[in-house]
This record gives C-alpha cells, sequence and structure tokens, in this order.
C-alpha cells in the first residue's frame, strides 16, 4: 500500500476513533453528569411537593388548634352547650375548611359529633368504618402530650390527612374534656395542589399493597423515611418516590412524582449536534491535512525513495540523492548522502581490516579454526595445520570438527553449536567454553576450547588450547588430595573412638564408687567427652570434613544428654528453634560444650521435682554473628549466683569457652534463666 493511502486510510481511522471516542464520553461521563443531574432535579421536584405536602398538614394542623382551644367547643363537649352544632357547624364549614371530617369525641370515647363530607359533590357521606366508634384506650383521642396527633392515617376509604387535639379552652387549658378529629382525604385533586411544575403527575400508593405496579415494588425495596429514591421509567418519563409515615410512626403510603424527560431529550440532540460537528470538522481537517502532505511530504519523499532504489539497483555509491528544501526532507536527504559516503568509505575500511583480520587469525598463538554450520572445518591457522601434522604440510581432505573428537564428548559439543533459529544464540545457557579429548595419531589430547558465534552467518570461530599436559598433572594432584582426605577422616575416627574409651574409662571408675557427687562429677565429664566426640564421629561421616552440620549434631547431643540424666521427656521438654548452619570444628567444638554445661545445669537445678518444665535452644545468624539463646523456665538462679563469676566448674567452663571464642555472654533471670551468647565462627587454615 503506498503511502498515500496509507494516510488517507490512517486519517479516516482517527476520525472514526475520535467520533466513537467521543460517543464514549458521551455516553460515560456526559449522560453519567446529566443523570445525576436529573436525579438531583427529581428530587428537589419532590422535596418542593413535600414542602407543600407538609404545609397542608401545618394549615390544618392550626385550624384545628382554633376550633379545639375555643372555650364554645370545650362547652359543647362537656354537655353544656347544645346549640353548637346549629351555631358552628353548618354544611359549609366543610368546604370552607376544605375537610372532609370533622368529629368532637367526648373523654369517654363517645362520639358528641361526628360527620363526614364530599368537597366534589357536597354531598354527606358515611364516616370512616374505623370512626365510628371509640374505646377509651383509641391512640387517636389518647393524648400524652397537649400537642395532640397529625399526619397520615390509612383507612380502606382511602389515606386522610388526619389531625386529633384534645379539647381544651380558650386559655389551652384543662383538663382534657375529649378530643377534635379534622380529616381531608388525599385524593388526586389534593394531590394535584401539591404540584408547581407542568406535566408532573403526583400520586400515592399503599406501601404494603400486593398489587403495586413493578417501579413501586423495586422502589419499595429501597426506601426508606426522608430518602428520595428515583427511577427511570423510560425514555420520556422519571419517577421519585418517598416513603411517608402514619401518625404510629409505621411505613403507610408510597408517594410517586411523575415527571418528563426534557433534559434527557435535550441531551441527545446536543450529542447528536455535537457528533456531526466533529464529522464535518474532522473531514475538513483531513483533506486539508493530505493536501499539505502531499504537496510538502509525499511528492518529495517519492523522488527520495526512488533515488535511492536507483543507487542500490546500480550498486554505484558514488552517486548522491538530490536535495531541495530547507526542512526535514531535505537534511534526510542530506543525512542519506551522507551515508553513502561512508559506505563507500567503509568498502575500503572493510577491505583493509579483512586483511588485518587474517593476519591476526594466523599469528593470535593459539589454535583457531572456522567450522560452518555442519561443522565441518572451512579454514584454520597454521598453528592447528602444525597441531594435526607437525610437518608442516598442508592438510587436504575435508575434516569435520565433531568427527575429530572422542565418541563420548560428539553429541555434547554438536549441541553447544546448534543455532536455534527461534532463540538468541548469545543466550547465557549455552556455555562458550569447554573441554574437549581427541586422539591425534594415536595420542588421546585434551583441549580448552573457546567459541563464538560470527554474527550474521552460521559459522563459529573456535580457539583450541592443547592443556594435555595439564590436565595430566591435574589427575595427579586431585589422587593426592584424596588420599590426604582420607587419611584425616581415619584421624576423626580415631580420636573419636579414643574419646569414646576414655568416657568409657570415666564411667567404669565411676562405678567403683557410692558418692553420688563423685558419680556425678564423672557423668558430667564423661559428657564433656562424649560432646567432643560426637563432633569427630560428625566429622568422620560428613561429605565436608571441615565443617559440620551443627543442626543434626545439636538434635544428637541433646538427645544424649536427656538419656545420661535420665529425663522424663513427657515431663521436660526440650524445643530447638536452629536453622541448616555449618560450623567448623574450631567453633563447634567450644559452643557444643557451652550447650552441654547449660542444658546439663538446667536439668539438674531448673526443676523441681515432679514438676513440668521446658528448655529451649535458638541459633540465629545476623550476617556474620551468631547468637545462641539457652533458656528455661524453671526456678531461676539463687541471687547468690552471679554467672561470670561463679565458682562452678560448669559455669567457670561455659565463660572460659566463651572466651575462646571471642563472644560475649548476658543472662537473664525472669520466669526461669536466659544464657544469650553471641560470637563469630572462628577464623581457621582449611587442611585439604
Amino acid at each position: 500500500m503506498k503511502l498515500r493511502s496509507k494516510t488517507l486510510v490512517l486519517s479516516g481511522v482517527i476520525i472514526v476513533a475520535m467520533v466513537l471516542i467521543l460517543l464514549v464520553i458521551s455516553q460515560f461521563v456526559f449522560l453519567n453528569t446529566y443523570s445525576d443531574f436529573e436525579n438531583r432535579y427529581s428530587q428537589h421536584v419532590m422535596k418542593d411537593e413535600m414542602t407543600q405536602f407538609n404545609q397542608t398538614i401545618s394549615s390544618m394542623n392550626q385550624t384545628a388548634n382554633d376550633w379545639a382551644h375555643w372555650d364554645d367547643a370545650y362547652s359543647f363537649v362537656s354537655g353544656n352547650n347544645p346549640s353548637f352544632i346549629t351555631n358552628n357547624l353548618p354544611s359549609s364549614i366543610f368546604s370552607r375548611l376544605h375537610m372532609n371530617l370533622i368529629m368532637f369525641v367526648d373523654d369517654n370515647g363517645k362520639i358528641v359529633y361526628g360527620k363526614a363530607y364530599d368537597l366534589q359533590t357536597n354531598q354527606s357521606m358515611n364516616l370512616p368504618q374505623n370512626f365510628t366508634s371509640f374505646t377509651n384506650d383509641s391512640a387517636i383521642i389518647q393524648h400524652k402530650n397537649l400537642e395532640g396527633l397529625s399526619g397520615i392515617l390509612n383507612l380502606p376509604e382511602g389515606a386522610l390527612l388526619l389531625i386529633s387535639k384534645p379539647i381544651l379552652n380558650s386559655h389551652e387549658q384543662g383538663p382534657v374534656k375529649g378530643t377534635l378529629i379534622m380529616g381531608r382525604y388525599l385524593t388526586r385533586e389534593e394531590l394535584t395542589s401539591f404540584v408547581n411544575i407542568p406535566n408532573n403527575t403526583l400520586s400515592v400508593a399503599g406501601y404494603n399493597n400486593a398489587n403495586n405496579a413493578p417501579d413501586l415494588i423495586k422502589a419499595q425495596n429501597s426506601l426508606s423515611y426522608n430518602n428520595t429514591t428515583v427511577q427511570i421509567l423510560g425514555p420520556n418519563s422519571v419517577a421519585a418516590y418517598i416513603l411517608l409515615k402514619d401518625i404510629y410512626g409505621n411505613p403507610s403510603l408510597i408517594l410517586k412524582s411523575e415527571m418528563a424527560r426534557t433534559l434527557y431529550n435535550s441531551y441527545l440532540n446536543t450529542v447528536l449536534y455535537f457528533i456531526v460537528s466533529i464529522i464535518l470538522v474532522g473531514l475538513l481537517f483531513m483533506g486539508l491535512v493530505l493536501y499539505y502532505l502531499d504537496r510538502n511530504v509525499l511528492n518529495r519523499l517519492d523522488k527520495i525513495i526512488s533515488d535511492i532504489l536507483d543507487i542500490g539497483k546500480k550498486g554505484d555509491l558514488k552517486r548522491r540523492v538530490k536535495v531541495s528544501g530547507d526542512d526535514e526532507l531535505s537534511d534526510l536527504a542530506s543525512s542519506i548522502n551522507n551515508t553513502f559516503h561512508a559506505l563507500q568509505k567503509s568498502e575500503k575500511q572493510l577491505e583493509d581490516s579483512e586483511e588485518k583480520y587474517r593476519s591476526i587469525f594466523e599469528n593470535t598463538g593459539t589454535a583457531m579454526i572456522i567450522t560452518d554450520e555442519n561443522m565441518n572445518i572451512t579454514l584454520a591457522n597454521r598453528i592447528f595445520q602444525n597441531i594435526l601434522n607437525p610437518k608442516g604440510d598442508q592438510i587436504k581432505r575435508k575434516l569435520n570438527w565433531i568427527e575429530m573428537l572422542v565418541p563420548d564428548d560428539r553429541e555434547k559439543i554438536k549441541n553447544y553449536h546448534k543455532i536455534d533459529e527461534k532463540k538468541d544464540v548469545n543466550s547465557a545457557i549455552v556455555p562458550k567454553t569447554y573441554e574437549v579429548q581427541s586422539m591425534i595419531k594415536g595420542d588421546l589430547r585434551d583441549f580448552f576450547a573457546t567459541f563464538e558465534f560470527i554474527p550474521g552467518t552460521k559459522s563459529s570461530l573456535i580457539s583450541l588450547i592443547d592443556i594435555t599436559d595439564r590436565k595430566r598433572a591435574e589427575g595427579l594432584l586431585k589422587t593426592s588430595l584424596k588420599e590426604k582426605e582420607l587419611l584425616l577422616r581415619e584421624i576423626h575416627h580415631r580420636v573419636k573412638n579414643s574419646l569414646q574409651i576414655i568416657s568409657s574409662l570415666l564411667s567404669l571408675q565411676a562405678s567403683e564408687f557410692d558418692d553420688n557427687l563423685i558419680i556425678e562429677k564423672y557423668k558430667e565429664s564423661e559428657n564433656r567427652i562424649h560432646t567432643i566426640a560426637l563432633i569427630h564421629e560428625n566429622l568422620y561421616q560428613s561429605t565436608d570434613i571441615s565443617n559440620i552440620d551443627f543442626k543434626n549434631y545439636l538434635e544428637i547431643l541433646i538427645d544424649d544428654i536427656m538419656y545420661s540424666y535420665k529425663v522424663d521427656r513427657e515431663m521436660i521438654k526440650t524445643v530447638l528453634d536452629l536453622n541448616d548452619y555449618e560450623l567448623g570444628i574450631e567453633t563447634a567444638i567450644p559452643v557444643g560444650l557451652i550447650i552441654n554445661e547449660l542444658v546439663s545445669n538446667a536439668l539438674k537445678h531448673a526443676f523441681k521435682s515432679g514438676e513440668k518444665g521446658e528448655i529451649k535452644i535458638v541459633l540465629e545468624k545476623y550476617d556474620d554473628t551468631y547468637t545462641l539463646t539457652v533458656q528455661d523456665n524453671g526456678i531461676g538462679l539463687p541471687d547468690e549466683i552471679h554467672p561470670e563469676n561463679s565458682k562452678s566448674l560448669g559455669l567457670m567452663l561455659v565463660n572460659a569457652l566463651v572466651t575462646q571464642l571471642d563472644g560475649k555472654m548476658s543472662f537473664e533471670v525472669k520466669n526461669g534463666t536466659a544464657f544469650k551468647i553471641i560470637f563469630k565462627e572462628l577464623e581457621y587454615q582449611e587442611r585439604i
């Protein structure tokens, strides 16, 4: 595809993408903004209508106050003013007060006067079923305070705005002689009086009415008192809902305010005009850009490309591209001309460098060969020729590097030189050096090879060093080292056996005494010797005879100590918090003796007979510093004993061993005794 076509397609794609992006933005950003505005507007309308609703109740409340706090009404309910009805309650009073219901009830619950009136037909109507009689405990005529009740009462005949006031004298003083009840049905006409905006309808529905419309049921699930919920009913209408409670404080009615979505339609028209404008502007912009690009960029670029292709076909690096103008394209043409000049110069340098590198290849001092992808030797220097033919005759036949190697090495070396087209041949997983053996004129020779893939080809450059004499010397050295290692293992074995003999002699010697104190001292000496012997046993069995697995050693040592003192493991438990550290013999022996002494002291002195206890040993390492903690939860050290200057042989030995380690020891007596020793591993000369 030509650059002009690509530019046209790209411009079209940009315009389409811009329109789609703007459409998405309008839907997700503008629409969200509109939806939020429409929601707030619907809530505001509902708030205004609720204000009208509350003002209506307030006006009814004021009217009821005037009638309930009146001496004539007070006297009438008391039975002393029989002309009150004739003088004050004609039929026209219902229309004037805009009331559907007026009732006077005495303090015994007896209806003194009660009448219902239809304001639409101007005719009397039946009293509500729930208002034909009252009991003394009826909530409507029971006044816990002199303010009375006001609000909604949901009746079988419909929702009623009800005012219930205690009847007092004109000075608003009692005692209360009865109750004045006034009411107004919440009819469609009454609801219309709450509406102040055009194209808006107000309606109510029972909160627990099972026949409610789906939108009312959905709103009911999210409504709470004084909380307005808004729903989109369709493209042309939106509704706000609010929950109304009755005079008892229970959910009673759902007030629904439905209005036209004029803002939504205005938004759709705005978005449509906006997108059409963007398309027209985009098309105009694309036309201007294409004209400018064709005149100032694409046409000139075609000429530059034509010159480059012509130079490439003829291979004449002396020719140059025509330069016109004073902008980036002219700079590009000048840069291309400079590149041709550099290529012309590098061509000459390449001829010179080829001769130089051939001289280096021949005189590098090591045998060097170049092999193709099948490992056939395509070029070899004189040193390699001399290895194969000391007489200096040129090798006439074709040689393969893999076939020159011993059979055991061939497959491995072939994989080293294998080029995987899907992977980088310079990957770190491919070794660049290896050792191989080759049979040359009946003599097995060892070579150290270094190779590298030649960039841009499938050939390898291999440098070879004859290491036959070195490999033979290494074999003799390894044999000598193995003999010395076996000797050291035997020494460790014999030292361990000798220490065990000493331990056994001490045990036999202790058996000749009846004094428990002397027997105890012999046992302590046996444990110390066993601690050292266990080190040599681990070294004898270890693959590394200079270091031991200290975790494994310590687990065996603790088991032996517990067995030596015949400790009930159910009563006295040991907890080992150790990592897999390896310590040299110079460090392991004093550390093992320290642990032996501290654990033995804890077993002998820390726990009372018959009590349970725990000994915990923790070994941690931070950088090159170890921290050893030996603690128990026993009775603790007596106040008169200070470990740093104690005359006890065990603690004296611990102090001496800490000094030997160049370490520091501290202790704490709290819920038992805890010894903490900080040390570093001692340096020593390796033995092999």
